[in-house]
């Protein structure tokens, strides 16, 4: 037992929700775990790959959540290698919310948008759908495939934004104001880096491993690839 050696976390590329307000992914006739890339996200997964190809190698283990989006990032980033996909790197089930828009839900459920102002955005659990505790216990779970599975380990994970925030709270150990603060603006930028590595006491490497982080929101195709204003999805 112990945790990878290295551990990079990709989130994935431009998909068509990036480019879209939240209302009107509501109405788009696409689910949500089946948004396609752009062809700038695809773009943005090229080079990212590229870069990690150089500084990193080859890595040992891959794994993605199965929307399409972070697969398609992942094909794209590592071609023709072998990965696993894993139902706990989903991104968050916002319920009603993915397909009613906010003045649909006032107008048919005026008491969940009192609801979730009264019970905050860490607490509130949608209609069908999961809250930020709920995620966690997911990212909880998959920690411990990680430090089972992967001990020594290179690690390439492609996720969600979203997802990626509460990742590092639960290594991090930050408060829930702080992941809020991030959720609210410092979600981390499509096909951007973020890099944890093992390590343990130096006089004892074996007593307590941990995941130290060492780069976070490392933007490969900036100055190459013009940014865009994305809307996280």
């Amino acid at each position: 037992m112990g945790w990878p050696k290295l551990l990079v976390l990709v989130r994935h590329a431009e998909s068509v929700g990036n480019t879209m307000s939240v209302d009107k992914r509501a109405t788009y006739e696409v689910a949500t775990h089946a948004y396609p890339l752009t062809g700038r996200g695809r773009q943005q997964a090229a080079v990212t790959g590229q870069w990690l190809r150089e500084r990193f190698g080859t890595f040992d283990v891959r794994y993605s959540s199965y929307y399409a989006r972070a697969k398609e990032t992942l094909d794209i980033i590592c071609p023709a290698e072998r990965a696993y996909e894993d139902p706990r790197l989903a991104e968050a089930q916002r319920g009603i919310y993915h397909v009613m828009t906010e003045g649909q839900i006032e107008q048919r459920f005026p008491e969940e948008l009192l609801r979730k102002q009264r019970e905050g955005l860490y607490h509130y659990r949608p209609f069908g759908g999961e809250n930020w505790p709920d995620i966690e216990q997911r990212i909880h779970s998959f920690l411990g495939t990680l430090s089972r599975d992967c001990a020594g380990q290179k690690v390439l994970i492609v996720a969600h934004g979203f997802w990626m925030i509460l990742f590092d709270r639960l290594i991090c150990h930050f408060s829930i104001e702080e992941a809020v603060r991030l959720y609210h603006g410092h979600v981390a930028e499509n096909a951007s880096i973020t890099v944890y590595r093992g390590k343990g006491p130096w006089y004892a490497p074996w007593l307590r491993h941990r995941l130290v982080p060492c780069e976070k929101n490392v933007v490969p195709w900036d100055g190459i690839i013009g940014k865009a204003r994305t809307i996280p999805a």
